[in-house]
């Protein structure tokens, strides 16, 4: 099966596709060389006819007939190292009659311009030829001319050089292209087993996830390749799911721990309510409390669902640019009277022009708790302190408070839902409003950060850079 998979992978389809085209652009230059190189002998051969003819016709102009034939007869004797004999020339002069004067070639039918021929040994009419034919007929190009009336004259070359070129050409190209079949089947097969355990990997790891084993991730190999980032987009999605398991079965054990209480009070009264009350002021009280109840239960479900929108990730694409300055000093203005009424001292430090992307509402909302919580869970004449700066590239929102802060242990649990601190049981509340300040943070990939304040509590929330 193994083996099938590879075959049949996508890595060896676009090597053998690569391979083909390969091969198919190295026709392409073959032919296109082929052309040049053949084009380039065909013009130096007849180049080289006609300057034959030109010596020829010099000499006859010059001396008449017999100088013609002195000049053919020395270009053919002569040894081919003194550079006056042309390699593979075939040359002929015959009169009017049709008989040879001069030259290595039989008398032939007079043919004037460029033209090919067939010849072959000496039982075919040729005289001498330069190289032994064996027999064998082969073609010669050449020219054709008259001197004067009386004379045919004709100079041609060997025409085997361009198509042993030819040949040579083809056998080359037949060699680099199985070479390159070779190596690309080769190259294919490896890739495709490097292509296939990379996949075996990741199908492995969501296997084991699908069974059960939410703790499974993809290796990284370190190389910062495709199949690295591949790898780190999964497992990143991967982290997401669990986390949002996590706090699934989390809401489920809090829902169920957290609501028997007002539930089971709701009840209660209700029940008092029904065998106790005698007269209607009775009823009516009994109902006042029932409906405090009911409304901490619709509230406690409200939160609930506002943190499920903001952890879908559904406001991300209404993200526009906001300015932190004018949301922060807005809520400073607004919640002034109200720490007043607490009897607090509410101070602000905030950096003008300061803007992060994100969603105004939602940023009002988280910074609205922490002013809240600070303001309800910090002794009277506290001092509380909100701040907007530019710290290392980074906006960051600061909510201080000289109360009695919180215990280090508890900063990881205080944005858990339903979570309360026993110091603040006693106050009104259901433990969701650090739940939903630690989910808008998320949502707008900031950091949630507690602190010592030396004494009380330090709340930062830092954005990211840009």
């Amino acid at each position: 099966m193994p083996n099938i998979k590879r075959v049949s992978s996508s890595a060896l389809r676009l090597a053998a596709f690569f391979t083909v085209l390969f091969l198919a652009l190295t026709g392409a230059l073959i032919l296109t060389v082929m052309w040049i190189v053949g084009s380039t002998q065909r013009g130096a051969l007849q180049a080289a006819n006609d300057a034959d003819i030109a010596m020829i016709a010099n000499g006859y102009r010059e001396e008449g007939i017999s100088e013609a034939i002195e000049v053919v007869r020395q270009r053919l004797t002569a040894p081919p190292s003194s550079g006056v004999r042309p390699s593979n020339s075939y040359l002929l002069i015959q009169d009017a009659d049709g008989r040879r004067l001069a030259g290595n070639m039989a008398p032939m039918a007079p043919k004037v311009g460029v033209f090919d021929l067939k010849v072959a040994g000496a039982a075919a009419g040729l005289v001498g030829p330069p190289t032994g034919a064996g027999g064998a007929a082969f073609d010669v190009r050449g020219r054709g001319t008259l001197l004067g009336s009386d004379w045919y004259v004709f100079a041609g070359r060997d025409w085997r050089i361009v198509s042993n070129t030819r040949a040579r050409i083809l056998d080359a190209f037949a060699w680099v292209a199985a070479g390159a079949a070779i190596i690309a089947a080769i190259a294919g097969w490896f890739l495709g087993s490097k292509f296939m355990q990379r996949v075996d990997d990741i199908a492995r790891t969501c296997e084991s996830i699908i069974g059960g084993n939410l703790s499974g991730r993809i290796a990284l190999r370190g190389r910062a390749d495709e199949w690295d980032r591949l790898a780190r987009a999964i497992n990143d999605m991967l982290n997401r799911i669990a986390n949002l398991l996590e706090n699934l079965q989390q809401v489920s054990s809090d829902v169920a721990h957290d609501l028997r209480s007002p539930l089971t009070r709701l009840r209660n009264r209700l029940e008092a309510a029904h065998s106790g009350s005698t007269t209607a002021a009775d009823y009516a009280g009994a109902v006042s409390r029932a409906l405090e109840d009911t409304d901490q239960l619709l509230a406690m479900f409200a939160a609930l669902l506002r943190i499920s929108q903001i952890e879908a990730g559904t406001r991300v694409g209404a993200f526009a640019d906001v300015s932190l300055s004018d949301v922060v000093q807005r809520l400073f203005e607004m919640y002034r009277p109200v720490a007043e009424d607490y009897q607090h001292d509410l101070e602000s430090d905030i950096r003008r022009d300061i803007h992060v992307r994100g969603d105004a509402e939602l940023l009002m909302q988280m910074f609205s708790n922490l002013i809240e919580n600070a303001i309800r869970h910090t002794p009277s004449r506290s001092t509380i302190r909100i701040g907007v700066d530019h710290i290392g590239g980074q906006a960051v929102v600061s909510v201080r408070d000289n109360g009695e802060g919180i215990p280090r242990e508890e900063y990881d649990k205080v944005t858990r839902r339903f979570y309360r601190l026993s110091t603040s049981r006693s106050t009104p509340g259901h433990g969701m409003g650090l739940a939903l300040v630690a989910a808008i943070a998320d949502l707008h990939q900031a950091i949630l950060v507690f602190g010592d304040a030396a004494p009380g509590l330090a709340v930062s929330v830092k954005f990211p850079r840009g």
